[in-house]
């Protein structure tokens, strides 16, 4: 729900219709942003990275910054049927904002934090259409055998942007492990 300010916050309560579409707004100048950026964000690696640097670049382009996280199947828990599936879908949730406000608290500039379900790539572009963006930023796939399976059907989230964006895509690698 907004606030007296227009801001939406988000609670940890078991609310469905509530965990279906957030947005929170972070600091905001209206005069300090010449552009705007969308990343998509996530609790592997890659997300994390690939926010980093879109934090970086929209310092350096004095870009608004547009974080989204789409809720897929990898929020959800495995078992449908506990007492606990709602708290933990929300608890999950809970827990991608904190992360996700953690490297945004660092961010020099406007952002807005958004937590929606659908297909990331339709989503993704959606924002970025809105907003007129100068492109979108994600993270490398995650590997393994899913993500294989997902290219060669051409149902990764980096193959639908690169096919169907009417914009750059830039996507961040996953950090080496040390």
């Amino acid at each position: 729900m907004a606030d007296e300010t227009g801001n939406y916050s988000f609670s940890s309560e078991a609310d469905p219709s509530r965990r279906t579409r957030v947005r929170i707004d972070g600091p905001f100048d209206p005069g300090a942003a010449r552009c705007h950026l969308i990343v998509g964000f996530d609790r592997h690696a890659a997300g994390h990275a690939a926010l980093g640097y879109a934090i970086d670049l929209a310092a350096k382009l004095d870009a608004f910054l547009h974080v989204a996280h789409i809720v897929d199947t990898g929020d959800l828990p495995i078992d449908p049927d506990s007492a606990y599936w709602e708290q933990t879908i929300t608890d999950t949730l809970e827990q991608e904002r904190r992360d996700a406000w953690t490297l945004l608290e660092h961010a020099p500039g406007p952002w807005a934090y958004y937590s929606r379900p659908g297909c990331p790539a339709h989503l993704l572009t959606d924002l970025a259409d809105t907003h007129d963006a100068e492109m979108i930023i994600i993270g490398t796939s995650r590997g393994g055998l899913a993500a294989l399976l997902q290219r060669f059907t051409g149902e990764s989230v980096t193959a639908q942007l690169l096919h169907h964006a009417q914009r750059p895509i830039l996507v961040v690698p996953e950090p080496k492990a040390q």
